[in-house]
């Protein structure tokens, strides 16, 4: 029997890096699909900023890699999706002007510092921007693909992957593939066993009582910045429905 795909939507190569290997061999009855995007579709916007609607664009996502790749959406067993919290669920008055930082954008624990007032604006825009559109995707447990109903998941890492790895939260970006690459030849015991140690609910609740709780956790006062990831239940996700 040909193996169903398990389409996974990501970032940035580094996500792959982390978790592909891993996926491959602890998950043999799904094909693990990466599909790369090299930005983050929850803040995408046109030249005339307008906002667009999430679902489709994230539909649109999904139609292209099946076209590139020549699936059809009954191959597909479920899509996961894996964005950056980058603080966006903070409130207005902590992304702050601080003329002096090297970076044009320094995240914190506490704040997202920025040079200017309009570079303030921006952010906060960002920011609303990205809450709004997780928030629909969080809700949204299926996309309907050519009349299928195809299951789907969004999960974080706070306030990025790299945060989440190796504990920095403003990494340069030319630094991320070799970090990643070094990180994983140097993790002692699994991928999932690490990134457990991350997750901000009670492991012992139900897999649904957990999502839900995760989120209302990196929604709540600034847990936006603070190191923490859900994707742990990707692959609780895989064992329980998927895999079956």
């Amino acid at each position: 029997m040909t193996k169903k795909v398990l389409l996974i939507i990501v970032e940035g190569q580094t996500e792959q890096i982390v978790l592909e290997n891993y996926l491959d061999e602890h998950f043999v009855n799904s094909t693990i699909r990466f599909d790369v995007q090299r930005e983050d579709i929850l803040t995408k916007w046109d030249s005339k900023k307008n906002i667009p609607n999430i679902k489709n664009s994230v539909g649109r996502v999904i139609h292209n890699y099946l076209e590139k790749y020549k699936f059809l959406a009954k191959d597909l067993t479920a899509v996961v999706h894996i964005t950056d919290a980058d603080g966006c669920f903070i409130a207005p008055e902590f992304v702050q002007v601080k003329s002096d930082i090297e970076q044009n954008l320094y995240y914190t624990e506490d704040a997202i510092f920025v040079k200017t007032e309009k570079r303030k604006e921006q952010i906060e825009q960002r920011n609303e921007m990205k809450a709004n559109n997780a928030k629909i995707l969080i809700a949204n447990d299926h996309f309907s693909i050519n009349r299928l109903k195809v299951p789907y998941q969004l999960f974080y890492f706070s306030t990025n992957l790299e945060h989440v790895l190796w504990n920095e939260r403003n990494e340069v970006a030319t630094e991320k593939i070799h970090k990643a690459d070094t990180f994983i030849d140097n993790l002692s015991g699994s991928i999932e066993e690490f990134l457990g140690e991350f997750l901000p609910v009670n492991a012992a609740l139900s897999y649904r009582k957990k999502m839900k709780e995760s989120w209302t956790f990196l929604m709540d006062g600034r847990n936006s910045l603070q190191r923490g990831t859900n994707v742990p239940l990707l692959f609780e996700m895989i064992k329980s429905s998927v895999q079956k």
